[in-house]
């Protein structure tokens, strides 16, 4: 294990500590920045995705659609995946698998709350969807995670999986490919 690491992260305490007053999907639906454009920019460059054309989403009704579309990219999906084992095994060399597996159960445990943010954020646009709400809070716990392997794998500061959770810390949600075009809500 590699001794200049502390056993608390002050990064992930720091994660840890923001989760409950981040605006979780309080931007939904409205037009993206050009911070924003950005970082979804740089997160779809930082999984090879880099020609992908990038458009926001306006409503729930079409997110929930993107995310049931036929043709949504399970590519994105794997880039991701492939990513998060990497960040995982620096993790694990340097922190043992116990001790990761404690403190990514830290940052779920932290990230609990999320579900409350969307259920909020559904009942403003009029919506009541018990399985868009568990879809919509677990993307973005998975995120949470992804953002803790990043600070314990010692990811760059512009990980494509931390650009991701930066989307989801400013209250929007990065939906995926569909027909080559990344959305974002």
């Amino acid at each position: 294990m590699n001794q200049s690491l502390r056993e608390d992260s002050a990064p992930l305490a720091a994660l840890r500590n923001s989760l409950a007053a981040a605006p979780w999907f309080a931007a939904c639906g409205q037009p993206l920045g050009p911070g924003e454009r950005d970082t979804a920019l740089a997160y779809l460059a930082g999984l090879g995705f880099d020609r992908s054309p990038l458009e926001g989403v306006v409503g729930w009704s079409e997110a929930t659609r993107l995310i049931q579309d036929p043709g949504w990219s399970r590519d994105l999906w794997a880039a991701e995946s492939a990513a998060e084992k990497s960040l995982y095994r620096e993790g694990l060399a340097l922190y043992g698998e116990s001790r990761l597996l404690e403190l990514l159960s830290e940052i779920t445990e932290a990230a609990a709350p999320i579900h409350d943010n969307v259920l909020r954020a559904l009942s403003r646009a009029q919506i009541v969807d018990a399985t868009l709400a568990k879809v919509a809070a677990g993307a973005a716990a998975q995120a949470c995670h992804q953002q803790a392997l990043a600070i314990l794998g010692e990811a760059p500061p512009g990980h494509a999986l931390t650009r991701k959770f930066q989307l989801f810390a400013r209250g929007r949600w990065p939906l995926g490919l569909v027909a080559r075009t990344a959305y974002v809500f």
